[in-house]
């Protein structure tokens, strides 16, 4: 109150953990005022005072997550219904705004809800895969432990001396109304993969999934009290027939971290889902062979999805959970599959299993990314209750020995993306294993199987859209796969660990596999068999080198390869005595391949590795012609350019391949090629 006025407010928290979390992440923001209104004389009683508030709900304008501003249109805007629920007062409104060019009409509701008594919080652990309260900020992008609390759920056993109780209250979500009866058993199995998780964190039926009670007042979707599993699949709609945009969205009172409300959006296209597993398992599953697929495999990759947005629902982010851990041989072993999965994590953007080959009979089941033990250590860490300690300090010993199982079992160890794929264990879209390059071979297998299966399924096709769509998603797959096997070279693998713990952080590949890794890229990459460049289906769906996806793979993939980011990493790598000269033998060695054709007694260069040698040299003379500042020299001034020490290796390799340009023209008849040669030295001397 102040005056004969009520203002609202958005406040400084002040947290559990003992930090003050500042408006909108600006530490010198204390508050905000939202709203000043007078107070309506003549309603007013000893318990409350009353305004008018119709502007706040019509008129605010909404900071939506990462989209433009909006401007609200008034005078297409209205307040539909207030309803007083427990603890809660919704305020439903129909709200019309423009936003860039485009005008919209959607359902808005603003909530007011009384904050429980706080809860004990967990504090942060940048070596666990968890949001930190606010989690929209910018700390859960950084891997560094922030003072924050995790977001999770209060969960307390109804017997506390038990080693697994029932929860005095259980995380429940309830399926919406719209949903296809179809899919909610499909749904339902997604959520509760994660009960035997929660069971070893000391909780048995720590999660419900229910139907929206009818005929009840105190329900409503978008109240804070109920946690939603909401159907907003684009099945059907222009436009959206590709779209994999599935979900969660958390409401977390930032005094704990406690999960108020999780709302689990299931927006994936049937037909993304189904494209997804055709690329990586179409030869594994013959239930591929009729598109649109079957409903229990459709079923499968929506409990797939569910499971993993269900992740975010418990507190757990997308990131990299004990990549480059796993066995290479035990991929395609159906007892470890059964009991460990292909992946560790159900978080990780792994996906469906593609190393398994037709002759394993690996069942179709096994082949779908699902909940793993890295998550079940997440949720141990996270949940387990610690009622023998007083306050947040006091549980970081007895959650330290949960940590630390990171040092015998490699794949639960958890670091967040980094910006760059520094590594194997930061790839997305592969099967993660400690071996990419063989992962990598009997993935190629599967490609030139699913290439070969094309043409028969798209026999019940109106027209070639989808032969197009799935070759486009194949080569998409092919791209994924050459990166996987390029984050060797310059590559570390990463263990993140406390101030305490002894040893490195990052640790170098192995020089000899990254020398394996540019051999099979060269062989693999830049030498485009003519199966994947040129199927036999090719003129059913292009007619033009412009509309050439693979090349524009090829071209991407040398660019990747020669980014100063990798080739300064291997400086980096170079203060170790083992890995002394590497860059320049790496290069060298690149060069010979990428210019093989000129030690061979006939020399014709096909039209895909022209433009790969045109790119190589293209990219060598932009590194030793860039300016590294010297003067005025910001932080970030120097942080995407070569290093001279890396641009005298260039200069070195330019040397080189110009030398060997002019010794293989002496000999060679064809005159393309001859052309060819001849552009590139007036290249290289530009």
């Amino acid at each position: 109150k102040q005056k004969d006025n009520i203002l609202l407010e958005i406040c400084l928290i002040r947290s559990e953990t003992g930090v003050i979390i500042p408006v909108d992440d600006d530490y010198r923001n204390n508050n905000v005022i939202i709203g000043r209104y007078p107070i309506l004389k003549g309603k007013n009683t000893s318990a409350s005072f009353h305004i008018d508030v119709t502007d706040l709900f019509l008129q605010t304008n909404i900071k939506w997550n990462l989209e433009l501003p909006e401007t609200v249109v008034l005078n297409q805007s209205y307040i539909e219904s207030v309803r007083h629920l427990d603890k809660e007062v919704v305020v439903m409104t129909k709200r019309t705004t423009v936003s860039g060019n485009k005008k919209k009409t959607e359902d808005v509701d603003f909530s007011f809800y009384e904050l429980p008594e706080p809860m004990r919080p967990r504090l942060f652990d940048h070596r666990m895969g968890y949001y930190c309260e606010d989690i929209y900020s910018i700390i859960n992008a950084f891997p560094k432990t922030a003072k924050a609390s995790i977001a999770r759920w209060r969960l307390e056993k109804k017997y506390k001396n038990k080693k697994i109780s029932e929860p005095v209250k259980p995380i429940v979500f309830y399926l919406d109304s719209d949903m296809p009866e179809k899919w909610k058993p499909h749904v339902k199995a997604g959520v509760l993969e994660w009960l035997p998780a929660f069971e070893a964190a000391g909780f048995k039926n720590a999660i419900e999934v229910r139907e929206v009670p009818k005929n009840e007042n105190q329900w409503l979707d978008n109240s804070v009290n109920h946690s939603m599993i909401r159907w907003a699949n684009y099945h059907g709609v222009r436009g959206a027939e590709n779209s994999l945009g599935s979900t969660a969205k958390l409401i977390v009172d930032y005094r704990t971290g406690e999960i108020l409300k999780s709302d689990i959006i299931i927006s994936g296209s049937y037909q993304g889902l189904s494209d997804m597993y055709f690329v990586r398992c179409a030869p594994l599953d013959k239930r591929t062979q009729q598109y649109p697929f079957p409903d229990d495999l459709l079923g499968e990759l929506i409990q797939f999805v569910t499971a993993h947005e269900a992740g975010h629902a418990f507190g757990i982010k997308d990131a990299n959970f004990g990549e480059y851990a796993y066995p290479f041989e035990k991929m395609r072993d159906e007892n470890w599959l059964k009991k460990m999965g292909h992946t560790p994590s159900i978080m990780t953007y792994a996906r469906h299993n593609y190393i398994v080959q037709p002759e394993d009979k690996i069942p179709s089941s096994l082949l779908i990314q699902k909940v793993g033990p890295a998550d079940v250590h997440q949720i141990r860490w996270g949940y387990t209750p610690l009622n023998s300690v007083a306050n947040p300090i006091d549980e970081l010993p007895y959650l330290e020995e949960i940590v630390t199982e990171q040092n015998e079992m490699p794949w639960y160890r958890f670091h967040n993306d980094c910006y760059m794929a520094v590594g194997p264990s930061c790839t997305n879209e592969v099967v993660d294993n400690n071996d990419p390059i063989k992962s990598t071979e009997y993935g190629l297998k599967n490609i030139r199987r699913v290439l070969q299966l094309l043409p028969g399924l798209n026999k019940s096709q109106r027209d070639n859209a989808l032969l197009e769509r799935l070759y486009g998603k194949t080569l998409e797959l092919w791209y994924s796969q050459m990166s996987h096997v390029i984050s060797l070279i310059g590559g570390y693998s990463i263990y993140n660990k406390a101030g305490h713990q002894d040893g490195a952080i990052y640790f170098p590949i192995d020089p000899k596999i990254q020398e394996e890794a540019l051999d099979f890229i060269l062989d693999n990459a830049f030498n485009s068999p003519k199966w994947l460049s040129h199927p036999k289906f090719l003129n059913r769906i292009e007619y033009a080198t412009q509309s050439d996806k693979l090349l524009e793979y090829q071209l991407r993939l040398m660019s990747d390869l020669l980014k100063p980011e990798r080739i300064k990493r291997l400086g980096q790598m170079e203060d170790k005595v083992e890995f002394q000269g590497l860059t320049k033998k790496l290069l060298s060695r690149l060069r010979l391949g990428l210019f093989d054709e000129l030690k061979s007694d006939t020399v014709v260069i096909d039209k895909c590795k022209l433009e790969m040698q045109m790119a190589y040299i293209d990219i060598l003379m932009d590194a030793i012609n860039q300016n590294r500042e010297y003067s005025n020299i910001a932080m970030v001034s120097n942080n995407r350019l070569y290093s001279n020490y890396l641009r005298s290796i260039f200069i070195s390799e330019q040397v080189a391949l110009q030398k060997d340009i002019d010794n293989g023209l002496k000999s060679i008849e064809d005159v393309i090629t001859v052309e060819h040669l001849k552009l590139c030295l007036r290249q290289i001397k530009i």
